[in-house]
């Protein structure tokens, strides 16, 4: 499938072909569904060279940017997180139904005996923080204990990610997760919280605290592991590519994949059928926007 100005047909990776198939303008989206992950993608052909779209990148993700020390006892949470429609939720949280992804013994049932839900909410995303900067841990949510398995479970279903970054894979896979730093990478890391409007929600903004790290191998690869999402996502990262565009290098291909391991598309055939392409939609629209950013 060839596009009017000629994008397509241009091999730009052998275990992704679907990359071939770009539009008149140059741009992708992809998404599909497996073991329990939804994985989505968008690409486009930039008329600008890889140089600056790293640099508006990493512009664009450094404004989200926490500034260290951490204070992880009175963690600072985004105020529409915590008021409204979302302290409401906060308060009704039960130990049958929490609007929050928090782990049941160690979260939810002292949340339960708690006078001031709020600053233990606060608390709580801070310890998470804490365990995953200095244990490399990822408390899971209800009865899940630990979300490392299912991150690296996120990773190996990319399979472009072992095959064009062995070196960043392999790190992702291992030492990440022991706490040691590779000579080759990552090359710079911080960490990232934001709140995002994904469902058209106004009400119900998803927060997420993510470690951004960067590698440089065959291109620019960041890689975003979410190491707490409030709503919606059970285990999630995410990855963006900037390589420059074969025929000609002075134009840069730019793509972001999303991992997303959704609950409401693991809980019936009927639901996942209802609910998956809204969900494909939403996450898409809001690459769109970030990738708008940056043109």
């Amino acid at each position: 499938m060839f596009g009017l100005n000629g994008w397509a047909g241009v091999s730009l990776d052998p275990s992704r072909p679907y990359l071939n198939s770009l539009d008149s303008r140059g741009r992708l989206d992809w998404a599909d569904y497996q073991e329990d992950f939804l994985i989505s993608q968008s690409a486009e052909v930039t008329e600008i060279p890889a140089a600056e779209i790293i640099k508006r990148i990493q512009n664009q993700r450094f404004k989200r940017k926490i500034k260290p020390p951490f204070s992880f006892d009175s963690f600072p949470i985004p105020k529409e997180v915590i008021t409204g429609d979302q302290l409401e939720g906060l308060q009704n949280c039960t130990i049958e139904k929490c609007a929050f992804k928090l782990q049941l013994d160690s979260e939810i049932k002292p949340l339960l005996q708690s006078k001031n839900r709020v600053k233990l909410f606060s608390q709580f995303v801070g310890q998470r923080l804490n365990e995953y900067l200095n244990e490399k841990k990822l408390r899971g949510y209800e009865n899940r204990i630990d979300n490392v398995p299912y991150v690296k479970k996120a990773f190996r279903l990319t399979k472009f990610l072992k095959s064009r970054y062995p070196k960043s894979y392999e790190y992702l896979m291992g030492d990440l997760w022991a706490n040691k730093m590779k000579p080759e990478g990552p090359k710079n890391k911080y960490v990232r919280s934001e709140s995002i409007h994904i469902t058209g929600d106004k009400s119900q903004p998803i927060y997420r605290l993510s470690e951004n790290m960067e590698f440089e191998e065959k291109g620019y690869l960041n890689i975003e592991i979410h190491v707490y999402t409030n709503h919606f996502f059970d285990s999630s990262i995410r990855i963006a590519e900037v390589f420059a565009w074969p025929p000609d290098p002075n134009k840069a291909v730019y793509v972001v994949t999303d991992l997303m391991e959704v609950d409401e598309l693991k809980k019936s055939d009927l639901i996942r059928t209802l609910f998956k392409p809204r969900m494909e939609e939403t996450i898409s629209e809001f690459r769109k926007s970030e990738m708008k950013e940056l043109r």
